[in-house]
């Protein structure tokens, strides 16, 4: 025991902890959306906008959890140590390739921006843009962003110490060789 708690970190148990939050989310997030979004209907939510908005951010943050859980545990079992640490790497490598993938999408997508100036909405859909309430949404969408932030490494943390858990336990009974010795 003493020989696994002096090794470092597992970058390939967070690397298929991290594969495993990306498949779970990819499968959870169409679940949990539908769950979410019949939740809402069934309950009245009177506004499409609002109750649409509301039912998609409690989906998403409900898949992060979930699925970043899913890779922790992941992590934390194939590493069965540090499974805080581990879990929360993951997370942390999901937000640095997220950070990554946006730089990039904004250097080569910066020369299409330009072609879609003069791109106008059609009239209904254009009336009902203008028709948005903006007063909370800078609120809603700032807290919503920290929280969408905050989930997956809460998820990657109590994911990652139960996958490490779960591999200190011994499976089964002692074998009777064990008790005679």
């Amino acid at each position: 025991m003493a020989q696994t708690a002096g090794r470092g970190t597992s970058w390939v148990s967070v690397v298929l902890g991290w594969l495993a939050a990306l498949g779970a989310a990819l499968i959870l997030s169409s679940i949990v959306g539908a769950i979410v979004g019949a939740l809402f209907a069934a309950l009245g939510a009177k506004s499409g906008t609002t109750g649409g908005g509301i039912s998609g951010v409690i989906g998403l943050l409900l898949t992060l959890l979930i699925a970043f859980f899913l890779g922790g545990y992941a992590a934390g079992r194939m590493a069965s140590r540090s499974g805080v640490k581990h879990g929360l790497l993951v997370a942390l490598l999901a937000l640095v390739v997220t950070i990554v993938l946006a730089l990039i999408g904004a250097a080569v997508g910066a020369s299409f921006i330009d072609q879609l100036g003069g791109v106008t909405l059609p009239g209904p859909a254009g009336k009902a843009a203008q028709n948005v309430p903006q007063q909370g949404l800078t609120t809603i969408l700032s807290v919503s962003g920290i929280l969408a932030l905050l989930f997956p490494f809460i998820g990657g943390a109590l994911g990652g110490a139960r996958g490490a858990k779960v591999g200190q336990e011994r499976p089964y009974p002692p074998s009777r060789r064990d008790r005679s010795a």
